[in-house]
């Protein structure tokens, strides 16, 4: 087991002495990590916490929203679901996904314990004053990304009202994003999880910023076909990488596709979301997922008929 050494009095927190200093690398090293892995999950989590605390609460809000589905069932349950999405965005999306991805000695247990103790701490961590950070991967994505961060944003404001249902919101008008060049590509290990689209489904950490074939044929298809509707399980399923995630989404909504998932509907001009309680997402039944259309508003029903008599 390794510790980080700091010498920043930002770091003498609940959130960095304790779970990143002696908690998460405790729980890394059951897992199976070395000393030098665990010292890369690590500092890679403390920049991130640093990160999001540098941002504005609305800004956060939004760039948490995509996770909030998937946090659902999280525990611990009494913790608010913004606050279990932010450890999603901060721990979960770390260098974490590269020792869970692809097989790693990470399992699915390990990381429901690294995510439940860091919680508390984390909220500690974001309620106090933050200190400005020299470069912010997460910042300025609403100007990056208009089209995506506005769906986002409207999605943001129907999980506040706490009922669900869906509501329409004004596209921003900006340039047509271009297919990533062949430089930002990568082949993908195939996965034995059959596709519900025609498609490669593959096996890859959903933080690497590059676009493996299968993502490539689907934004080829959107691009070719205006009006494609793109089934996921949640939203994580584009990417762990909430620049690459906002970058696919706003290349979804220019080409006017529509991107539904267990308990969200995001379309070019319209948002909604499963009323309580929110279904949990299955990448690996997603056809089951789909089926359960209780509490979901009527165009997304609508949606999800069609794509079973065409795919499911």
């Amino acid at each position: 087991m390794t510790t980080v050494a700091t010498r920043d009095s930002i770091y003498d927190t609940e959130f960095v002495s304790g779970f990143c200093r002696t908690t998460l690398p405790e729980l890394l090293a059951r897992a199976g990590l070395t000393d030098d892995e665990e010292r890369t999950v690590v500092v890679d989590v403390i920049r991130r916490a640093r990160m999001l605390a540098a941002l504005p609460s609305e800004y956060t809000d939004v760039l948490a929203t995509p996770f909030l589905e998937e946090v659902s069932q999280h525990r611990p349950l009494s913790a608010p679901a913004w606050l279990r999405a932010a450890v999603v965005v901060t721990v979960r999306n770390s260098k974490l996904e590269d020792f869970h991805a692809l097989g790693g000695p990470v399992r699915a247990a390990d990381i429901t314990a690294i995510t439940e103790a860091a919680t508390g701490p984390l909220r500690s961590f974001l309620e106090q004053p933050s200190t400005p950070v020299s470069a912010n991967i997460l910042a300025d994505l609403d100007a990056a990304h208009p089209r995506a961060w506005a769906c986002l944003t409207a999605l943001s404001n129907v999980m506040e009202s706490g009922t669900g249902g869906e509501d329409t919101y004004i596209l921003p008008q900006a340039p047509p994003p271009e297919l990533p060049g062949a430089n930002e590509m990568f082949h993908a290990e195939a996965s034995s999880v059959r596709p519900v689209a025609k498609g490669q489904s593959v096996v890859a950490s959903g933080t690497d910023p590059r676009f493996d074939q299968a993502l490539m044929y689907l934004l080829g298809r959107v691009k070719e076909q205006p009006g494609f509707v793109v089934p996921l399980s949640a939203l994580s399923r584009l990417s762990r990488n909430s620049g690459k995630q906002l970058r696919v989404l706003e290349f979804l909504l220019a080409h006017q596709a529509t991107v539904v998932t267990t308990n969200y509907l995001l379309g070019p001009g319209i948002v909604g979301v499963r009323s309580r309680p929110m279904a949990k997402p299955d990448s690996y039944e997603l056809r089951r997922s789909m089926k359960q259309t209780r509490g979901l508003g009527p165009v997304h029903t609508e949606l999800l008929k069609a794509l079973r008599r065409d795919h499911f």
